[in-house]
């Protein structure tokens, strides 16, 4: 199903209304009202979003982005507003949820973690905000890295600094309370900056890539399908077809394979690459079943493991990718 990608789609006023139980039918028909309950309605084209609590301190996703700059403003003092905008924007059709990316357009921020003979990559930071109308996700503000070449967004959850607040009266007032020790955000450039120069270090053999990234981002091909009720009574029943969707997959990891590993070699940060950059922007295709959100959670979850399991004596990519395989 498609996904609402623009910033327009999901800067919509949300209206609250109340909820009513109609019992009965006819004449006996009755209208009764559900107190603790209210709908949130997308004001724009009446879809009801959810169904929350009374409770349920709605943010429009408006409020979201202004919040979002005073994240900026309190994780990056440093930055100024100017400096930031909105990079990515990624909902379901149905707009219940929405994920909206922030990133700093300037180099003020940049992180090169090669030496200078070495042709240096840069890095820049991004806020990721969630926002939520149906009560199945808090509000929340993460901070992550993307590489600006390419623009891969990548959030670390085990090292990442992440703000979190329920949507109630209580948590959510006219202003958010964020706050981070600059040691923390110091040692998470550090953590991040480590971890691809151990990528770099890392062989990968071109055979490699494929079966690695499909692995990080749980990418299966489906089972396969007996041809002979659609080709005709000549094919035996043995005979089975390559799914054309997981064979269309296949091609476009094979060039998206190739292409980082020609820039930037046979070694586990081209393969990390094209991970995010597949995560970044997720081929439409029935044999992804996961979201941009999800897929990159599962690019940087594989990264914060990776980065102590190569260091690990007689540590191999054919051995990594068969632990992972069981796990």
């Amino acid at each position: 199903m498609a996904r609402l990608n623009k910033l327009e789609d999901v800067n919509f006023p949300v209206k609250e209304h109340p909820v009513y139980v109609i019992m009965g039918n006819g004449d006996l028909e009755k209208r009764l009202l559900v107190k603790d309950k209210k709908a949130l309605v997308n004001d724009r084209n009446q879809r009801v979003l959810g169904i929350v609590s009374q409770s349920y301190r709605v943010v429009s996703n408006a409020e979201a982005i202004d919040m979002a700059y005073q994240c900026c403003r309190a994780v990056f003092p440093e930055t100024k507003d100017v400096e930031w905008e909105v990079n990515h924007v990624d909902a379901p059709s149905t707009a219940g949820y929405c994920h909206i990316d922030m990133v700093h357009k300037l180099s003020a921020l940049e992180f090169r973690d090669v030496p200078p003979d070495q042709k240096p990559d840069i890095f820049g930071p991004f806020i990721r905000v969630t926002n939520s109308f149906n009560g199945l996700r808090a509000l929340g503000f993460d901070i992550g890295f993307y590489r600006k070449v390419c623009k891969n967004g990548l959030i670390l959850p085990e090292t990442v600094i992440r703000f979190k607040f329920s949507h109630s009266r209580q948590e959510i007032g006219e202003t958010l309370k964020f706050h981070v020790e600059r040691s923390r955000l110091d040692q998470l450039k550090n953590t991040f900056t480590e971890s691809v120069a151990q990528l770099r270090a890392c062989p990968v053999e071109r055979s490699q890539f494929e079966p690695l990234v499909c692995t990080v981002l749980q990418l299966r091909p489906p089972k396969s399908v007996v041809v002979d009720d659609v080709l005709g009574d000549d094919i035996a029943d043995t005979e089975m077809a390559i799914d054309p969707a997981w064979a269309a997959l296949q091609k476009h990891l094979g060039d998206l394979n190739g292409r980082y590993a020609n820039e930037l070699g046979d070694n586990a940060y081209a393969a990390f690459n094209a991970v995010t950059e597949f995560a970044s922007r997720p081929l439409i295709n029935r044999c992804v079943h996961r979201d941009r959100h999800g897929m990159q959670r599962l690019a940087g979850a594989w990264l914060a493991g990776f980065n102590s399991a190569c260091r690990q004596p007689g540590f191999s990519i054919g051995k990594h990718l068969q632990q992972m395989t069981k796990s």
